[in-house]
């Protein structure tokens, strides 16, 4: 395959990512049940699945109202779980989405245009909320490690303002 072939190639992938919440009431042991439902639905119209992530029980934000039938029943946890998949040209995204608003046992669902690569959390990041203990200890292992005494804030203070000025 040529390489201008392999970019128009790249550039048609049809690659989505659909997160569900499946509602609690649904046992734990019918959970796989419903996931293979949702499946069905991408086999259908000949999707490629890329990744998944098994539903989880998690409390959710808010609460959330479903209707069945005329009732209407207030949910505060569900079953997250996600799906990536490349949609074949013969597929319809629509038909997909139709499916999942039809099923009684999904809560809410979004259905989403993404990139192949992989989407894996990544750590995050530590926030001081105080900034005075983070310099205390930068400030500290500085001295430590050349077998100084640690700095206080005033001698801080004034170091940052020398380093100022020479700047200006």
């Amino acid at each position: 395959m040529s390489k201008k072939a392999s970019v128009a190639k790249n550039c048609e992938e049809k690659i989505y990512e659909v997160g569900y919440h499946i509602i609690s009431s649904v046992s734990e042991e019918n959970i796989p049940a419903e996931v293979e439902k949702i499946k069905a639905y991408l086999a259908k119209e000949k999707a490629i699945i890329i990744s998944e992530e098994a539903p989880k029980l998690r409390l959710l934000a808010y609460s959330i109202k479903k209707a069945f039938g005329g009732t209407y029943k207030t949910f505060d946890k569900a079953y997250f779980g996600f799906i990536k998949f490349e949609l074949g040209e013969d597929g319809d995204i629509r038909n997909i989405d139709l499916s999942m608003k039809n099923n009684e046992s999904i809560l809410r669902y979004l259905v989403i245009k993404t990139v192949r690569e992989n989407t894996m959390y990544s750590p995050k990041i530590t926030v001081f909320s105080d900034k005075e203990t983070k310099i205390k200890k930068t400030f500290k292992e500085d001295k430590a490690v050349k077998g100084e005494r640690a700095a206080t804030m005033e001698e801080i203070d004034k170091s940052i303002d020398a380093l100022v000025s020479e700047k200006v």
